[in-house]
Parts: structure tokens; C-alpha cells; sequence
């Protein structure tokens, strides 16, 4: 093995993930089958003379025209199908895909139950449309475009193949329990499904539900997630900074280049670049913060990430959004130099060692520790140990939103500590005060996702994103309210603080149900207690409120 350039394939096929002990038992494989049935959307001029290069399949033509009323269905003398339709809309996958065409007058027509499909759904779609039908960054596997020369040629070359059954694996594992996309209806983070190029992930309820068949891999919802409820399994986080580790105690490079399968001919391209560990990875953007930080603990001082033009803008965006927390931790411990680089195949020839040097990380002892599979763990570790050797020149750093740390700043004039924003914690962050009105905080479990400040009544939360280098200090319970209790007139028992009592009279105020004296009283008592006097009143002739001290 070279110490110069040594290249590292993590995975390359199927056979090689499942062959992997270390990874074989958290990925699952999915499954596809296709039978041929292929969609081509366009003009049946256009589309018909392509028919005809595509023998191996059974193609259905469907060209829009919104000036229509109704469907109107024809056959050549070949017997291929064609409609004229007024709107289609396109959903599903390889093996799966549903074409409904749509109508103002009745309900949708399933296209393909109408050329007696017995699934009812197409297997492949060749959409010849300026203006795609399936208008997501990331088509799902089956779909083509042939809006141009070039997207045309590749999808008459790839179609015939897609005859039989597929596999891939399932590049995900979600966790929801520790998920912060939602809470009792309330908007929290939606990061995943803000970077998801495919579609696949949506909302569902008080978590997020991905269809495994349109994901494909790209690993940006791991990137970007602030809890670690969304990991990449293809391969596990874990497994990769292990290998990685490995090979840097073996060649002693000072730099990364991680870059996936389509830049291989870019990489072959160039001379071996000395000092420079060249990775393999499925995909680039599914290596994130807690990567990269755990490599300059491992003695790197660079880490590059090769992409091109056609990296999604959501993919790029999620690896631009990491890469600005992680330059934010670092500055505050003196390191202000580009740590995590995007570059394109032309930055490759570029690229001198020489000046990747850093100097703040030359003192640096290479460590290394466990990681769990649990991202914050293997981040807050990471920092940790950068910390431990480069001292920080404050306490805090602030950060830019958003960030999966930081603290919530509470306006306590407002605050009636009603625990609206303990509940809706998905992190345990937000404690309560237990036997006292008090609201309390632990700051390193906090994600930022904002459900906190979404639950409050009084608008009392605002986020302060920061990370506090003080690792103890980060996870001790902070108190940030308290008041005295407010003791229930009947039984004496505390069961709300005076400024939740002084709010509710205030908010109730001119009600109907509450303009007499003895229905204000029962506001003072507990919930037993008020139950008990309204009995004891409707009775009659009981004084209930000989021992009220309020």
C-alpha cells in the first residue's frame, strides 16, 4: 500500500454491503419488478417512431392537451395504444408508477387499468415534456425525461434493461421516538424533508414517514438531521469512521477526498496526490459533521468533497449548511482556516498538500473513541476532543440558525411556566421543576427545532443557537424561571404559580361563566377541590370556603 495516494472503496455493489459483517445486519434490501409496461408522454408523432426502437416493451403513448373535454383513446395498426388526455398526473416508481388522467367532470382514469394492465400501474415512464410531470429534483428509479438530445439517447439505452427484478438497498434507519419534527400538531424541524431530493420523505403526524422506494441514497436527511432520528445505513456512521481511521493509522495522510462512483474517471485522471487518503462512498453528501469532526481528531487537517454539476441543490445545500456549523465550532478554537472543501473535478489537478497544512492542528494528538451510532454523541465527543488540546477563547460560541445546538432565552415577565414547552420537547432539554414552578434547561440536549418556541401561549421562547465548549457545564440542569407556588384556597396544596391565577382572570374576564364570585373562587383551587365545591354548592348549605386564607 502506497503512502501517497491510497483509495478506498467503502461500498460498491450490493453482494459487497450484505458480505460486510459489520454492516450486513442493519441494511435491508428492496425489492422491484418490472414486467415491461412503459409510458411514453408526448406527441404520438414523436412518440410512436420511438415505440418502435423499444421492441423488448409494451408502450402505451399519452399526449396532453388541456383543450380537451374527455380522454379519447385510439390504436394504431400495431395495436399501441395512444390517448389524448386534458391532464395526467404521474405517481410511483419502477414497477409502480400510477397515471391518472384527470378530468372537471368525473373522477380520474387510472391510464394503465385502461390498456388492461392487471396491476394497474406502469412499470417504466419515458416523459417527453418540456415541463416534467414528475417535477421533483430526483426522478424515483423508472422514470426518464427526454426533454433533450442527450436525456433521450440515455433512456433508449437504459429502458430495454429494465425487464425483471431489481434490488437496492434500504439506505436509511429512522428512529422516530427521538424525531423533533413535530409535536401535538405543532411545526418543529423539517430539515429532512427540506433536503431530500426525492420526495420520498413527508410529514406524518408527530414524526416523518419515507417511502423506500423513491429514496435513493443521497444520505442528505442524515446529514442535515439535528437529532440523529435519520441515519444513512449503506454504510452505518460508525462503520465508516472506523474504516477511515484504520487507513489513516496505515498511510498517515493529512487529507481526505471523499467522492462516490461517477468521479472515479475524474480521480484516474490525475496524478496520485501525496499525503491525500482517496475514499469511495456511496454518496458524498451522507458524510456530515459528525465525520468530519471525528477525523481531525484522527489527525486530518483537510477533508474534500467531490462533486458536480449534477449534485442536487438540496444535496449541495444540506452539505454547505453542515460545513458553516462546523467552521463556526472551530473558530472559536482558533482554527480558521476551510476545513471541509466542496471541489469539482477541476480543483482536482490543484490540489498541493503542501498547503493544507493548518498550523493549529499540527500540535493535535491523534485520538480516537466509540461512537454508538448516536450523532450527537459522536459529535459533542468529537468537539470534546478538540477542545481537550486547542482551549477555547470563550466559554460559548454563537452560531448562525440553524444549528442543532443552543439555548432558548425565556422573557420571564411573560412566562406563566404553564410547561406548554416541556411537553412539546422532543429532546428532554426542557425540564420542569418538579415539586416547584420552575423551568429548567440542559443545554446539550437541546436541537433548536423550535417546537418549544411554537407551543408557548405567551410567546415567551426565542432560540439562541451556540454551543457551550464546557461539556459539564453543557449537560448540568440550569434553572431558567422559578416562582413561589401558588397554594390551592381550599386544600393549601401548590398546583399553579399566582401569574398563571392573574392570567386566567385576566383571559376570562367579562365571560359569562365565570361573572359570579363563587365560580372566580373555584379559579384558586386545585382540580379536586373544584370539583368538590361545585357538588357541595349545587347541595346546598355547606360553607366551603370557611378556611379560604386568599
Amino acid at each position: 500500500m502506497s503512502n501517497d495516494n491510497v483509495t478506498v472503496n467503502f461500498v460498491s455493489s450490493t453482494e459487497e454491503l450484505v458480505a460486510s459483517q459489520n454492516i450486513q445486519a442493519a441494511t435491508s434490501i428492496i425489492d422491484f419488478h418490472s414486467n415491461g409496461h412503459c409510458l411514453i408522454i408526448g406527441d404520438a408523432d414523436t412518440a410512436l417512431p420511438l415505440v418502435a426502437q423499444l421492441p423488448t416493451l409494451k408502450c402505451t403513448v399519452a399526449s396532453v392537451n388541456p383543450t380537451l373535454a374527455t380522454m379519447e383513446k385510439q390504436l394504431t395498426d400495431d395495436g399501441i395504444a395512444v390517448f389524448r388526455v386534458p391532464g395526467l398526473t404521474i405517481d410511483g416508481y419502477l414497477g409502480a408508477f400510477t397515471a391518472l388522467v384527470e378530468s372537471d367532470t368525473a373522477a380520474p382514469t387510472n391510464l394503465a387499468v385502461s390498456v388492461y394492465i392487471e396491476s394497474g400501474a406502469f412499470d417504466l415512464v419515458l416523459d417527453l415534456s418540456a415541463v416534467p410531470l414528475m417535477p421533483v429534483s430526483l426522478p424515483p428509479l423508472g422514470y426518464f425525461r427526454g426533454h433533450t438530445d442527450v436525456s433521450l439517447q440515455l433512456a433508449m439505452d437504459t429502458l430495454p434493461d429494465l425487464l425483471g427484478d431489481f434490488e437496492k438497498p434500504k439506505y436509511f434507519d429512522y428512529d422516530a421516538s427521538i424525531c423533533a419534527h413535530s409535536r401535538s400538531q405543532l411545526n418543529g424541524c423539517s430539515a429532512c424533508i427540506s433536503a431530500c431530493a426525492t420526495g420520498a420523505i413527508q410529514s406524518d403526524g408527530e414524526g416523518v414517514i419515507v417511502d423506500p422506494y423513491l429514496c435513493q441514497g443521497c444520505g442528505s436527511c442524515a446529514t442535515v438531521c439535528p437529532s440523529g432520528a435519520m441515519t444513512y445505513a449503506y454504510p452505518k456512521p460508525d462503520n465508516a469512521i472506523e474504516r477511515t481511521r484504520a487507513m489513516l493509522k496505515e498511510g498517515g495522510q493529512i487529507a481526505l477526498l471523499l467522492h462516490n462512483e461517477d468521479q472515479q474517471a475524474d480521480i484516474d485522471s490525475v496524478e496520485p496526490i501525496e499525503g491525500v487518503l482517496t475514499l469511495l462512498v456511496e454518496e458524498v453528501s451522507a458524510f456530515g459533521m459528525d465525520y468530519w469532526a471525528s477525523m481531525l481528531n484522527a489527525g486530518v487537517h483537510r477533508i474534500l468533497l467531490l462533486v458536480n454539476d449534477e449534485m442536487h441543490e438540496q444535496s449541495l445545500h444540506a452539505l454547505n449548511s453542515q460545513i458553516h456549523v462546523l467552521h463556526d465550532l472551530l473558530a472559536g478554537l482558533g482554527v480558521d482556516e476551510p476545513i471541509v472543501q466542496i471541489i469539482t473535478p477541476g480543483d482536482l489537478p490543484k490540489i498541493n498538500t503542501n498547503e493544507m497544512q493548518i498550523p493549529a492542528l499540527n500540535t493535535l494528538k491523534p485520538s480516537s473513541f466509540a461512537t454508538h451510532n448516536n450523532k450527537r454523541q459522536t459529535l459533542r465527543t468529537a468537539i470534546d476532543g478538540l477542545v481537550d488540546q486547542l482551549k477555547p477563547s470563550a466559554a460559548t460560541v454563537q452560531l448562525k440558525h440553524p444549528a442543532p445546538f443552543g439555548v432558548i432565552e425565556v422573557n420571564k415577565d411573560n412566562c406563566t411556566l404553564c410547561m406548554a414547552c416541556v411537553s412539546s420537547c422532543p429532546a428532554k432539554a426542557l425540564l420542569d421543576g418538579q415539586d416547584t414552578p420552575a423551568l429548567r434547561m440542559i443545554e446539550a440536549n437541546c436541537l433548536q427545532c423550535g417546537l418549544c418556541e411554537a407551543a408557548c401561549p405567551e410567546s415567551a421562547i426565542s432560540l439562541n443557537p451556540q454551543y457551550n465548549y464546557n461539556s459539564i457545564e453543557a449537560r448540568k440542569i440550569h434553572t431558567l424561571n422559578e416562582e413561589e407556588p401558588f397554594n390551592c384556597i381550599r386544600c393549601q396544596k401548590p398546583f399553579a404559580t399566582a401569574k398563571i391565577i392573574q392570567a386566567m382572570f385576566t383571559k376570562l374576564d367579562g365571560h359569562w361563566m365565570f361573572k359570579d364570585d363563587v365560580a372566580k373562587r373555584r379559579l384558586k383551587m386545585c382540580e379536586d377541590c373544584r370539583v368538590k365545591d361545585m357538588f357541595e354548592h349545587d347541595a346546598g348549605g355547606i360553607d366551603v370556603h370557611k378556611n379560604e386564607n386568599a
